[in-house]
């Protein structure tokens, strides 16, 4: 088992140890871009990297602790993401490069797990405030062992559509690290229900 997943369900056996009194369940999607590299080869075999944007985008659950008229709330995201594949690489002036097929593949789906902390800015935690999210996170459930890590710095909002429903939306800056440091922006909407 990986260590980030190790972590992850050490974290859930503490906070399972005390008797949660009020939080949170929701639902979410999300849609964003992260860099990713394509690579092509010379006839000398030399490797040639064309930094693409692809787009990337999913679902998942989110379950809050805290108290729901609290500003700083704790986050646990679970979500399905799939990371679209690169195009063909621009080889430049590359004289009959050699192309992996990568392009020719199909989207790559990634199971994640995200801890972190809402905290309110601005507003009422029972109607409408400004919000910013901090989470940290891997994703870690793949078929092809290209697992990553992530961290993510979100400003957005919540609405309370009624006494134990939520509406919520951030736009967050995300770091992805495989092998090398990627970035790319991400946006989160969703509904919670809250409880106490």
């Amino acid at each position: 088992m990986h260590t980030t997943a190790r972590i992850a369900l050490a974290s859930l056996g503490l906070a399972s140890m005390n008797t949660a009194h009020a939080g949170g369940l929701g639902v979410l999607t999300h849609a964003g871009f992260h860099a990713q590299n394509a690579y092509f080869y010379n006839q000398a075999g030399d490797q040639g990297i064309d930094k693409q944007y692809r787009p990337n985008y999913g679902a998942g659950l989110d379950i809050l602790v805290g108290d729901k008229d609290d500003k700083v709330i704790g986050l646990l995201r679970g979500a399905w993401v799939a990371n679209a594949a690169p195009t063909r690489p621009d080889t430049g002036s590359t004289e009959n490069p050699i192309i992996p097929p990568a392009h020719m593949q199909g989207a790559h789906h990634v199971g994640s797990l995200g801890l972190g902390v809402q905290w309110g800015l601005l507003g009422d935690p029972t109607g409408a405030q400004l919000t910013t999210t901090t989470v940290v996170g891997s994703g870690f459930i793949t078929t092809d062992n290209t697992e990553y890590v992530f961290i993510e710095v979100g400003v957005g909002g919540t609405y309370n559509l009624a006494d134990n429903l939520q509406a919520h939306g951030t736009i967050a800056g995300t770091m992805r690290n495989r092998k090398t440091m990627s970035f790319g922006p991400d946006m989160y909407m969703g509904i919670r229900y809250l409880f106490d």
